[in-house]
């Protein structure tokens, strides 16, 4: 009886061991997923970014004009 006991007990521990391994597998790939969503956000503000605070607009007359720069939630670092 004590050995049946410790069977069930193996497998329990075994299905166990799979649900808890297939939710780290979501959790990398949700993790994986948000990371590469971050880094096409910062790609893409970096390039606004350098676009607004070093771009010159030449106007009609053919003066420059600066642009105005933008200030960005980074600028804390």
């Amino acid at each position: 009886m004590r050995i049946k006991s410790l069977i069930l007990e193996n497998a329990a521990l075994c299905d166990e061991v799979a649900k808890v391994q297939e939710s780290i597998l979501i959790v990398k790939d949700e993790r994986r997923f948000l990371l590469h969503k971050l880094l096409e956000y910062e790609n893409d503000n970096e390039v606004s970014q350098v676009f607004f605070k070093n771009e010159s607009v030449i106007t009609s007359n053919g003066s420059k004009t600066k642009i105005k720069k933008r200030q960005s939630c980074d600028d804390t670092r």
